[in-house]
């Protein structure tokens, strides 16, 4: 019945609780009247108390957002279902304010102002792009702009360049500080810039809720606290595993919110910012090297000839090492019984990117465990197309990594395959083979 009032009914059913009200919303059902309804509700019975809004969709997952007051809590749940509706008059996304667009929606407590736009809108006869496309645009472009921003690094400190402490600022290494090391961009005019971060309140903050360290975090917090007293209101850039999400509030506010943000994401899957792109082994780029070619040409005709079958005994592995496996990075990954990917063998190769940790020592580890875990994200993602594919896959891939001496950029082939076995239909087990 609960389910009945919300998602054909369109009802709206709000939870009040101690210190937080709950309300649950079928957006693309809920009507006007009783949406125009919910935010005198929300001042009488929610005074005081931080709103969650719990999007109820019958068609996926929920999703819950949580704020700090009323008043974002029913721009962001307005704007929501006029963007379910079709309505493009809601609210800009920081896509939107990264090409200049939407900058006089921006508000916070009737006096809220936008950050200057960074690039022109773009031309109307442009053809349209997919999300995807968009998500990469918009991140290139983010990234481009915080060359010049002010840094607290994974242990909170203060840093006033980000090539004062990585090997340089360009937008791959702006975007590893943030997905892959959990720093945090702090943003402010250019006559503050290296000034102490207390003497003045910054115009934007940017973090990726799901891999902020702590420490970052907790000298975020006591920032907000210094920055309260500043009436202008802050901008918060952050990462939602797809997209860059904006909003804007007090900094009392905005430190509660980052609270939220990464208390909710701390188990969510992170991102990667490696870029990988999947390649019939036989119509490779021209810009494989000879040797990496014939390695994979090898490996993919073994592969056949063997069927596939990694039935212990069968002797494909073997064989795919005696074309030359064992002098790249190569290992052996099985699912387990929770359908996690874990290093079954692991073999070097010629390029060692850490110290501590010895190969042997990668056995019986998760993909995401390694010391880069964002690189054994991408790799895991990988893995999994090509079990879902069931044939051999070659990925190229580009990215910076955290290898021994610090984060350094490499391009690379990786060539996956499947094995079967006759106890399972489907591929349990892949064995990757990556030539750097």
């Amino acid at each position: 019945m609960w389910a009945t009032a919300i998602n054909l009914m369109g009802w709206i059913d709000v939870e009040v609780g101690g210190r937080i009200a709950d309300v649950h919303v079928d957006p693309d059902v809920v009507g006007d009247e009783v949406l125009g309804l919910l935010p005198d509700a929300l001042e009488r019975r929610a005074q005081g108390r931080r709103i969650t809004i719990n999007l109820v969709r019958a068609d996926s997952r929920p999703a819950s957002v949580c704020f700090a007051d009323v008043k974002s809590a029913m721009r962001y749940l307005q704007s929501t279902v006029r963007t379910r509706r079709g309505n493009k008059n809601s609210p800009p996304t920081i896509d939107e304010i990264l090409r200049g667009a939407g900058t006089q929606h921006a508000e916070v407590d009737g006096s809220g102002r936008s950050p200057a736009p960074i690039a022109t809108q773009p031309d109307a006869g442009a053809r349209s792009i997919s999300s995807i496309e968009m998500a990469m645009i918009s991140a290139e472009s983010l990234a481009a702009r915080l060359r010049t921003a002010e840094w607290l690094d994974a242990d909170g400190r203060y840093r006033r360049r980000l090539g004062d402490d990585l090997p340089h600022d360009a937008p791959d290494m702006v975007l590893f500080a943030l997905h892959s090391l959990g720093w945090a961009a702090i943003e402010r005019s250019w006559l503050h810039a290296g000034t102490g971060l207390d003497t003045i309140s910054p115009t934007r903050i940017v973090v990726d809720p799901h891999g902020a360290e702590p420490a970052t975090v907790e000298r975020l917090i006591d920032l907000c606290a210094v920055w309260s007293d500043g009436l202008e209101p802050i901008s918060l850039a952050w990462w939602d595993g797809a997209t860059w999400q904006n909003e804007f509030g007090r900094a009392e506010q905005v430190a509660d919110r980052i609270r939220h943000l990464v208390t909710a994401r701390q188990y969510a899957q992170f991102p990667t910012t490696i870029q990988s792109i999947a390649i019939e082994p036989d119509h490779l780029p021209n810009d494989v090297a000879p040797h990496h070619r014939e390695l994979i040409g090898r490996a993919v005709r073994t592969w056949w000839a063997y069927g596939g079958n990694g039935d212990e005994g069968s002797g494909l592995i073997e064989a795919i090492e005696r074309e030359g496996a064992s002098s790249a990075r190569a290992k052996l990954v099985e699912l387990d019984q929770d359908n996690q990917f874990r290093i079954a063998a692991y073999e070097g190769g010629d390029l060692r990117l850490w110290d501590e940790i010895t190969p042997a020592q990668m056995v019986g580890k998760r993909l995401i465990d390694v010391p880069d875990r964002r690189l054994g994200r991408r790799v895991e993602l990988d893995v999994q197309t090509a079990v879902r594919r069931g044939s051999p896959v070659v990925h190229r891939c580009r990215g910076v990594l955290m290898t021994k001496g610090g984060p350094e950029p490499f391009d690379w082939v990786r060539l996956s395959l499947p094995l079967y076995r006759r106890t399972h239909p489907t591929p349990r087990s892949v064995l990757t083979i990556c030539m750097v």
